[in-house]
């Protein structure tokens, strides 16, 4: 597990070291000797922000990260580097319609650093341009996806979440497609009570998920909701209410995010195919530097087993793309905290760390992951959102962009 370096914008708020042993490979008796964790909070996330207008600002790595020399059959690199630029486009659109208070670097998340201080007017119309310059035709239609959060003053506030667009190529022997796209953690508020809100949530009969990804698709303007009953506004509610005012069973759905958008894609590419199966034709996942989602207590340790099962019975084709040298998607720890051991956290596909422990089993889908290796050294003077090995902008974006060159 690599150590995240953000100096602008996060914290390290875990940090282990490793060290030689075996544990057990079968929960709940868990013993932790092949790694030692030292706790320090429930864990760490960083901004995502800077897309396709500040891309420019980011320095092109001298020493760029080796390609891998084979992808998963059904992958498509073309199409990757299409949805790595979506999620920069929703980063984009929350960094151009929602000022922050600035970051206080001796309290980084605290009540005062880096919260929501204004949001700007609808419409919070997304940067298509990098998109389109892709072969597909300017000015797509597309729907605005918003969450209810907290500003600096307590009030609860409506902001820009990502999009769901509909893009049409221009090549006419290409298909449209849907995509789904959601923005990274992006404030103090997602941090606090998103990113570190493990206390595991249902997800429906599916499983356990972690709680703060669930409550942020679920929450509406009234409050807590469900996929049963979806609160008005929540992301739950306007993912249903796309598709049922635009079915069109020709049209696959691609759902894409970066960091926090990745978890809440995954939540959301298993209510389309389980909730909206006769809206579209297919659907597909590709998540970047996405952290844990199944997230379980070790009271019931199955659920979070339960929850990667069927996720992958009902999204088969998903993809996990994962810059080895970034933390963020080694987090929530598979067993969080460390000692006692209170959940554990598992991702949908190629966790061969929750395998080892025994909270899922291996599967043929735990080959869709595409990683690489890239410290991104060349940007410690850039601005925040090129820092660091979790940047989309300055890493994930650009090894897609020569995936893409590669796998043409």
């Amino acid at each position: 597990m690599g150590v995240f370096r953000n100096e602008n914008a996060a914290a390290l708020l875990f940090r282990d070291t490793r060290q030689q042993g075996k544990c057990s490979t079968r929960s709940p008796h868990i013993r932790i000797r092949s790694r030692r964790y030292t706790l320090m909070s429930t864990t760490a996330y960083a901004p995502a922000s800077l897309s396709s207008k500040g891309t420019a600002q980011c320095q092109a790595s001298t020493n760029p990260p080796a390609l891998p020399q084979l992808v998963p059959p059904n992958f498509d690199a073309q199409l990757a580097y299409v949805l790595g630029l979506c999620c920069n486009a929703a980063n984009d659109q929350y960094t151009k319609y929602v000022t922050n208070t600035p970051l206080d670097p001796s309290n980084r998340f605290g009540p005062k650093s880096w919260q929501i201080q204004s949001v700007a007017p609808t419409p919070w119309d997304p940067d298509f341009s990098q998109i389109v310059a892709q072969g597909y035709k300017p000015n797509p239609t597309h729907t605005n996806l918003s969450v209810y959060e907290t500003d600096i003053n307590g009030n609860s506030v409506k902001i820009p979440a990502g999009f769901i667009a509909r893009l049409e190529p221009t090549d006419t022997d290409k298909s449209s497609i849907i995509v789904v796209s959601f923005h990274g953690t992006q404030n103090s508020y997602e941090v606090n009570t998103v990113d570190n809100y493990i206390v595991p949530a249902v997800f429906g009969n599916l499983g356990s998920v972690h709680g703060g990804f669930y409550n942020q698709y679920t929450t509406g303007s009234t409050g807590q909701g469900d996929l049963s009953h979806r609160a008005d506004g929540s992301l739950a509610q306007q993912i249903s209410q796309y598709f049922d005012d635009n079915e069109d069973p020709t049209l696959s759905v691609k759902v894409t995010g970066h960091s926090l958008g990745g978890a809440l894609a995954t939540l959301c590419a298993l209510d389309i195919a389980l909730n909206l199966e006769s809206k579209f034709d297919a659907i597909s996942m590709y998540s970047l530097a996405s952290p844990r989602v199944a997230d379980t207590l070790v009271v019931i340790p199955a659920a979070a087993e339960t929850f990667v099962s069927n996720y992958q019975e009902y999204v088969p084709d998903s993809y996990r793309i994962v810059n080895q040298l970034d933390s963020i998607p080694q987090l929530p720890y598979p067993v969080t905290p460390p000692i006692p051991p209170l959940n554990y956290c598992a991702h949908v596909l190629g966790d061969l760390d929750a395998i080892l422990f025994g909270i899922v089993k291996p599967s043929l889908l735990d080959l869709n992951v595409i990683s690489f290796q890239d410290k991104n050294d060349q940007n410690t003077d850039s601005p925040p959102a090129c820092q660091g090995a979790h940047s989309c902008p300055a890493v994930y974006v650009p090894f897609l962009k020569r995936l893409a060159a590669q796998f043409a």
